[in-house]
Protein backbone atom coordinates (compact mmCIF):
# COMPACT_ATOMS: atom_id res chain seq x y z
CA UNK A 1 0.00 0.00 0.00
CA UNK A 2 1.55 3.42 -0.69
CA UNK A 3 3.10 5.42 1.67
CA UNK A 4 3.21 9.44 2.12
CA UNK A 5 6.65 10.23 1.09
CA UNK A 6 6.78 13.90 1.46
CA UNK A 7 3.70 16.86 1.59
CA UNK A 8 5.26 20.33 0.42
CA UNK A 9 3.10 23.75 0.26
CA UNK A 10 2.26 24.52 -3.23
CA UNK A 11 4.19 27.70 -4.49
CA UNK A 12 1.35 29.26 -6.59
CA UNK A 13 -2.01 28.79 -4.27
CA UNK A 14 -2.13 29.76 -1.06
CA UNK A 15 -3.98 26.76 1.42
CA UNK A 16 -2.70 24.06 -0.97
CA UNK A 17 -0.42 21.31 -0.32
CA UNK A 18 0.82 18.68 -2.62
CA UNK A 19 0.71 14.92 -1.35
CA UNK A 20 3.53 12.74 -2.78
CA UNK A 21 3.85 9.07 -2.59
CA UNK A 22 5.88 5.90 -3.10
CA UNK A 23 5.11 3.73 -6.18
CA UNK A 24 7.58 0.95 -7.46
CA UNK A 25 9.68 2.07 -5.15
CA UNK A 26 9.72 5.84 -6.99
CA UNK A 27 8.62 8.80 -5.24
CA UNK A 28 5.84 10.61 -7.30
CA UNK A 29 3.32 13.43 -7.32
CA UNK A 30 -0.08 12.09 -6.42
CA UNK A 31 -2.45 14.33 -5.53
CA UNK A 32 -3.77 17.82 -4.23
CA UNK A 33 -5.38 18.95 -1.10
CA UNK A 34 -6.72 21.90 1.23
CA UNK A 35 -5.01 22.98 4.42
CA UNK A 36 -8.72 21.82 5.86
CA UNK A 37 -8.35 18.47 4.28
CA UNK A 38 -4.96 17.96 5.31
CA UNK A 39 -5.57 18.70 9.11
CA UNK A 40 -8.95 17.29 8.96
CA UNK A 41 -7.46 13.89 7.48
CA UNK A 42 -4.53 13.47 9.42
CA UNK A 43 -2.37 13.28 6.47
CA UNK A 44 1.32 13.19 7.20
CA UNK A 45 4.45 11.60 6.07
CA UNK A 46 4.63 7.87 6.34
CA UNK A 47 0.45 7.53 6.28
CA UNK A 48 -0.76 4.47 4.07
CA UNK A 49 -3.32 5.40 1.47
CA UNK A 50 -5.06 2.54 -0.23
CA UNK A 51 -6.69 3.75 -3.95
CA UNK A 52 -10.17 3.82 -2.10
CA UNK A 53 -8.44 6.33 0.43
CA UNK A 54 -7.00 8.32 -2.22
CA UNK A 55 -10.01 8.50 -4.75
CA UNK A 56 -11.78 9.67 -1.79
CA UNK A 57 -9.33 12.05 -0.99
CA UNK A 58 -9.78 13.39 -3.99
CA UNK A 59 -13.36 13.49 -4.28
CA UNK A 60 -13.63 15.74 -0.65
CA UNK A 61 -10.64 18.05 -2.18
CA UNK A 62 -13.18 18.53 -5.22
CA UNK A 63 -16.25 19.20 -2.74
CA UNK A 64 -13.68 21.53 -0.77
CA UNK A 65 -12.56 23.61 -3.82
CA UNK A 66 -16.39 23.59 -5.02
CA UNK A 67 -17.11 25.40 -1.57
CA UNK A 68 -14.41 27.48 -1.92
CA UNK A 69 -15.67 28.84 -5.19
CA UNK A 70 -19.13 29.22 -3.66
CA UNK A 71 -18.34 31.29 -1.01
CA UNK A 72 -16.43 33.28 -3.52
CA UNK A 73 -19.90 33.37 -5.68
CA UNK A 74 -21.58 34.85 -2.53
CA UNK A 75 -19.39 37.38 -1.62
CA UNK A 76 -20.41 39.59 -4.44
CA UNK A 77 -24.21 39.61 -3.57
CA UNK A 78 -26.64 37.66 -1.67
CA UNK A 79 -28.07 34.74 -3.87
CA UNK A 80 -31.31 32.82 -3.46
CA UNK A 81 -31.08 29.34 -2.75
CA UNK A 82 -31.77 28.00 -6.22
CA UNK A 83 -28.68 30.55 -7.72
CA UNK A 84 -26.73 28.47 -5.62
CA UNK A 85 -27.97 24.89 -6.94
CA UNK A 86 -27.52 26.16 -10.03
CA UNK A 87 -24.16 27.27 -9.79
CA UNK A 88 -22.87 23.87 -8.17
CA UNK A 89 -24.54 22.29 -11.14
CA UNK A 90 -22.34 24.36 -13.28
CA UNK A 91 -19.46 22.85 -11.23
CA UNK A 92 -20.70 19.65 -11.63
CA UNK A 93 -21.13 18.67 -8.10
CA UNK A 94 -23.08 15.83 -7.38
CA UNK A 95 -26.89 16.09 -6.79
CA UNK A 96 -26.42 14.85 -3.17
CA UNK A 97 -23.66 17.06 -2.25
CA UNK A 98 -25.35 19.65 -3.39
CA UNK A 99 -27.94 19.05 -0.95
CA UNK A 100 -25.35 18.61 1.43
CA UNK A 101 -23.19 22.28 1.00
CA UNK A 102 -26.46 23.97 0.83
CA UNK A 103 -27.52 22.69 4.06
CA UNK A 104 -23.77 23.92 5.35
CA UNK A 105 -24.33 26.65 4.08
CA UNK A 106 -27.51 27.78 5.56
CA UNK A 107 -26.08 26.85 9.08
CA UNK A 108 -22.84 29.48 8.64
CA UNK A 109 -26.29 32.01 7.44
CA UNK A 110 -24.28 32.25 3.62
CA UNK A 111 -27.71 31.23 2.00
CA UNK A 112 -31.22 32.56 3.72
CA UNK A 113 -34.36 32.91 0.95
CA UNK A 114 -35.92 35.46 3.48
CA UNK A 115 -33.12 37.49 4.14
CA UNK A 116 -32.75 37.95 0.23
CA UNK A 117 -36.52 38.02 -0.72
CA UNK A 118 -36.33 41.40 1.71
CA UNK A 119 -33.04 42.50 0.63
CA UNK A 120 -34.01 42.32 -3.32
CA UNK A 121 -37.00 44.14 -2.36
CA UNK A 122 -35.83 47.04 -0.87
CA UNK A 123 -33.43 47.36 -3.34
CA UNK A 124 -35.57 47.36 -6.74
CA UNK A 125 -38.08 49.55 -4.22
CA UNK A 126 -35.60 51.94 -3.17
CA UNK A 127 -33.09 51.80 -6.08
CA UNK A 128 -34.89 51.04 -9.05
CA UNK A 129 -38.09 51.98 -8.45
CA UNK A 130 -39.84 49.09 -9.96
CA UNK A 131 -42.84 48.54 -9.03
CA UNK A 132 -44.31 45.26 -6.70
CA UNK A 133 -45.30 43.23 -9.94
CA UNK A 134 -42.20 43.19 -11.14
CA UNK A 135 -40.24 43.02 -8.38
CA UNK A 136 -42.15 39.32 -7.63
CA UNK A 137 -41.84 38.12 -10.64
CA UNK A 138 -38.00 38.37 -10.89
CA UNK A 139 -38.17 36.39 -7.28
CA UNK A 140 -39.75 33.73 -9.02
CA UNK A 141 -37.46 33.73 -11.44
CA UNK A 142 -34.93 33.32 -9.01
CA UNK A 143 -36.64 30.61 -7.57
CA UNK A 144 -38.06 32.45 -4.13
CA UNK A 145 -41.18 30.55 -3.22
CA UNK A 146 -44.51 32.56 -3.59
CA UNK A 147 -45.16 32.58 0.63
CA UNK A 148 -41.58 34.43 1.23
CA UNK A 149 -42.39 36.48 -2.18
CA UNK A 150 -45.56 37.55 -0.50
CA UNK A 151 -44.51 38.25 3.13
CA UNK A 152 -41.02 40.10 1.15
CA UNK A 153 -43.38 42.45 -0.93
CA UNK A 154 -45.54 43.62 1.96
CA UNK A 155 -42.42 45.84 2.46
CA UNK A 156 -43.80 48.07 -0.50
CA UNK A 157 -46.53 50.03 0.88
CA UNK A 158 -49.42 51.65 -1.68
CA UNK A 159 -48.64 54.64 -0.21
CA UNK A 160 -44.86 54.39 -1.00
CA UNK A 161 -46.10 52.81 -4.66
CA UNK A 162 -48.43 55.46 -5.31
CA UNK A 163 -45.60 58.11 -4.46
CA UNK A 164 -43.01 56.18 -7.06
CA UNK A 165 -45.72 55.78 -9.64
CA UNK A 166 -46.56 59.93 -9.59
CA UNK A 167 -42.94 60.79 -9.89
CA UNK A 168 -41.86 58.44 -12.86
CA UNK A 169 -45.07 59.79 -14.76
CA UNK A 170 -44.07 63.74 -14.29
CA UNK A 171 -40.44 61.65 -15.33
CA UNK A 172 -41.56 60.39 -17.94
CA UNK A 173 -43.91 63.01 -19.57
CA UNK A 174 -41.84 64.83 -21.07
CA UNK A 175 -40.73 62.10 -23.67
CA UNK A 176 -44.24 62.16 -24.93
CA UNK A 177 -44.76 65.88 -25.15
CA UNK A 178 -45.27 65.73 -28.98
CA UNK A 179 -48.66 63.70 -28.32
CA UNK A 180 -52.08 64.66 -27.84
CA UNK A 181 -53.34 64.84 -23.92
CA UNK A 182 -55.26 61.43 -24.23
CA UNK A 183 -52.38 59.41 -26.04
CA UNK A 184 -49.83 61.21 -23.70
CA UNK A 185 -52.13 59.71 -20.74
CA UNK A 186 -52.70 56.04 -22.46
CA UNK A 187 -49.15 55.99 -22.96
CA UNK A 188 -47.95 57.36 -19.23
CA UNK A 189 -50.26 54.86 -17.70
CA UNK A 190 -48.67 51.98 -19.82
CA UNK A 191 -45.43 52.98 -18.82
CA UNK A 192 -46.32 52.78 -15.31
CA UNK A 193 -47.46 49.00 -15.67
CA UNK A 194 -45.28 47.75 -17.19
CA UNK A 195 -42.88 48.87 -14.77
CA UNK A 196 -44.32 46.68 -12.53
CA UNK A 197 -47.01 48.88 -10.93
CA UNK A 198 -50.63 47.29 -10.28
CA UNK A 199 -53.34 49.13 -12.58
CA UNK A 200 -55.25 50.78 -9.52
CA UNK A 201 -52.21 52.24 -8.42
CA UNK A 202 -51.13 53.68 -11.82
CA UNK A 203 -54.83 55.23 -12.36
CA UNK A 204 -54.43 57.08 -9.60
CA UNK A 205 -51.11 58.11 -10.06
CA UNK A 206 -52.28 59.79 -13.03
CA UNK A 207 -55.03 61.66 -11.75
CA UNK A 208 -52.98 62.69 -8.98
CA UNK A 209 -49.57 63.30 -11.22
CA UNK A 210 -48.75 67.09 -11.85
CA UNK A 211 -49.08 66.88 -15.87
CA UNK A 212 -48.03 69.79 -17.76
CA UNK A 213 -50.00 71.73 -20.05
CA UNK A 214 -48.67 73.72 -22.48
CA UNK A 215 -50.83 74.76 -25.04
CA UNK A 216 -48.20 75.83 -27.52
CA UNK A 217 -47.05 72.87 -27.63
CA UNK A 218 -49.94 70.82 -28.00
CA UNK A 219 -50.46 73.32 -31.28
CA UNK A 220 -47.14 71.82 -32.48
CA UNK A 221 -47.71 68.68 -32.05
CA UNK A 222 -51.45 68.64 -33.53
CA UNK A 223 -49.59 70.69 -36.68
CA UNK A 224 -46.81 67.56 -36.95
CA UNK A 225 -49.50 65.19 -37.00
CA UNK A 226 -51.84 67.09 -39.11
CA UNK A 227 -49.45 67.60 -41.52
CA UNK A 228 -47.76 64.00 -42.40
CA UNK A 229 -51.88 62.86 -42.44
CA UNK A 230 -53.06 65.62 -44.78
CA UNK A 231 -50.05 64.55 -47.22
CA UNK A 232 -50.65 60.69 -46.62
CA UNK A 233 -54.55 61.58 -47.76
CA UNK A 234 -53.83 63.88 -50.46
CA UNK A 235 -55.21 61.39 -53.12
CA UNK A 236 -58.66 61.92 -51.21
CA UNK A 237 -61.37 63.53 -51.98
CA UNK A 238 -61.86 66.81 -49.75
CA UNK A 239 -64.66 65.19 -47.16
CA UNK A 240 -63.25 62.01 -47.60
CA UNK A 241 -59.75 63.52 -47.20
CA UNK A 242 -61.19 65.57 -43.76
CA UNK A 243 -62.79 62.19 -41.94
CA UNK A 244 -59.16 60.51 -42.49
CA UNK A 245 -57.25 63.55 -40.82
CA UNK A 246 -59.55 63.39 -38.55
CA UNK A 247 -60.02 59.27 -37.37
CA UNK A 248 -55.84 59.77 -37.81
CA UNK A 249 -55.45 62.52 -35.16
CA UNK A 250 -58.47 61.29 -32.92
CA UNK A 251 -56.67 58.42 -32.42
CA UNK A 252 -53.25 60.08 -32.06
CA UNK A 253 -54.74 61.62 -28.29
CA UNK A 254 -56.05 64.71 -29.90
CA UNK A 255 -59.25 66.22 -28.70
CA UNK A 256 -62.15 66.90 -31.44
CA UNK A 257 -62.16 70.24 -30.49
CA UNK A 258 -58.47 70.53 -31.20
CA UNK A 259 -58.97 68.99 -34.47
CA UNK A 260 -61.74 70.57 -35.79
CA UNK A 261 -59.71 73.74 -35.21
CA UNK A 262 -56.52 72.56 -36.94
CA UNK A 263 -58.63 71.18 -40.24
CA UNK A 264 -59.99 74.56 -40.69
CA UNK A 265 -57.08 76.21 -40.72
CA UNK A 266 -55.70 74.09 -42.99
CA UNK A 267 -58.72 73.99 -45.15
CA UNK A 268 -58.55 77.72 -45.56
CA UNK A 269 -54.79 77.97 -46.34
CA UNK A 270 -55.40 75.54 -48.84
CA UNK A 271 -58.28 77.70 -50.59
CA UNK A 272 -56.16 80.62 -50.51
CA UNK A 273 -53.17 78.67 -52.19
Amino acid sequence: MPKITKITAAKRTKGRYHIFLNKADAEEYAFSVSDDLLVSEHLAKGKELSNEDIAALKEKDNLSKAMQKVLNYLSYRMRSETEVIQYLKGLEVPEEDIMSMLERLRELQFVDDKRFAEAFVRTKRDTAKKGPLLIEQELYQKGVSKLITGESIKQYSEELQLEHAKLMIEKKQVSYKNEGPKKKQQKLMQFVIQRGFPHSIASKALNEATIEEDPELEVEAIKKHGEKAWKKYSSKESWERRQRVKQYLYGRGFTVEKIEEWLDLKENESEIE
